[in-house]
């Protein structure tokens, strides 16, 4: 190993599947840090896991080990590691950052008592656009006093990031997981710590803006795949989109946000395809509707990959039809393992559809979009919906 090293907070399918192989094939050192004890025991067990990995022309599987693993504890095991590292990367859902920022403030007031000249870099990888700063502020507010705050503002830096890359496994506590090698992770610049020896991550700009572009373009006929899917019956990604009547829904998603963006954002149409199109994997890996359509309270925010482009729709005098369908299915996905799907249904049940609506969009019950949304709804459930 390098003298380098790596914090990776979370070590559930992107942590193990994306970072933990990237960085284990650039021969930098790994610590894993994650709160979920089975995560922890599983990664120590044999001391290593394997990643099948998909790359445009080859299928492989890498067994990485040599890492370290720590649980979250209250002995701040990590301490050690942490102090040595210069990168930490941050895969975890929005709704964890805080919870994580608390945890490490503890190690960044041990850095400025041990040491004040270390720079750390933390790169947060979530498909939530838009909340570096208050991320950045869920770290300072949990360090000790404010030398420590002045410190951490010259010293260390907070920065988004582009996931272009399909990870999966059976459990988040999996040790055989699955990924696509054919995109790299972009990241917000300047950084304060040297990875160009690790292939996969790159450095741009205007990465809040692309961003927002690849959530709108990717992300919103992804979800509509998977939540038009469920409806009908597949489990798999791959037999949804192969679907006729997916795959019209998949298209009028995919062409009101195309005019959308075109129409917000200073880019042209061959200046958006890197973002739109990535190269097909080798023996295209499967996805699973449930890794798809996970947390459709997030993904049905009002600003997220389908509300998001409607509120564009509306404001440029664009088509949503399709928009407004894929997220009836959203509000339709009654899958009992994910738990925010599940509080959408028991509100359908205690408040009826058009208030349900109404809340997880943010917008007024009387409002055009929230009805329209409400009658596709209607539709799906005297199954209507796929029979116009």
């Amino acid at each position: 190993m390098n003298n380098k090293n790596v914090i990776i907070v979370g070590a559930g399918r992107l942590g193990k599947g994306f970072l933990g192989e990237t960085f284990y094939n650039a021969n930098w050192n790994i610590s894993f840090l994650d709160k979920d004890p089975r995560v922890i025991s599983e990664l120590k067990k044999t001391g290593s896991y394997d990643v099948s990995v998909h790359t445009t022309d080859s299928v492989f599987t890498n067994t990485i080990s040599g890492y370290k693993a720590f649980l979250a504890d209250s002995n701040y095991s990590i301490a050690d590691s942490f102090l040595n590292s210069n990168l930490i990367m941050l895969p975890l859902y929005p709704a964890d950052f805080k919870e994580a920022a608390e945890y490490l403030g503890h190690c960044f007031d041990l850095q400025y008592e041990k040491d004040k000249n270390n720079k750390k870099t933390l790169i947060c990888l979530t498909n939530k656009n838009h909340i570096i700063n208050e991320i950045t502020e869920y770290f300072r507010n949990s360090l000790k006093n404010d030398s420590v705050r002045e410190w951490f503002d010259k010293n260390v830096v907070v920065r988004d990031s582009i996931v272009r890359r399909s990870t999966d496994a059976a459990t988040n506590y999996s040790t055989k997981l699955v990924t696509t090698a054919v995109a790299s992770l972009l990241i917000q610049g300047p950084v304060n710590c040297d990875f160009s020896d690790v292939k996969w991550l790159d450095v741009r700009e205007n990465v809040e803006m692309l961003k927002d572009i690849k959530v709108f373009l990717i992300n919103g006929p992804h979800a509509t795949t998977a939540y038009a899917g469920y409806l009908k019956g597949y489990d798999d990604i791959a037999k949804a989109e192969q679907d006729p009547d997916v795959q019209k829904l998949i298209q009028s998603v995919h062409d009101s946000a195309v005019q959308a963006v075109l129409y917000e954002y200073p880019v042209t149409r061959n200046e958006i395809r890197e973002l739109e199109y990535l190269p097909a994997a080798k023996d295209e890996m499967s996805d699973s509707i449930f890794r798809v359509g996970f947390d459709p309270i997030r993904k049905l925010g009002k600003n997220d990959r389908l509300l998001g482009v409607v509120k564009l729709c509306q404001k440029y005098n664009i088509k949503y039809d399709g928009l407004i369908k894929a997220a009836a299915c959203g509000f339709a996905y009654t899958e009992p393992k994910d738990k925010n799907a599940m509080i959408i249904q028991n509100e359908i049940k205690n408040r009826g559809i058009t208030a349900t609506v109404a809340k997880y969009i943010d917008r007024k019950d009387n409002d055009d979009v929230v009805k329209q949304i409400s009658q596709e709804y209607n539709k799906i459930q005297a199954g209507k919906f796929f029979n116009e």
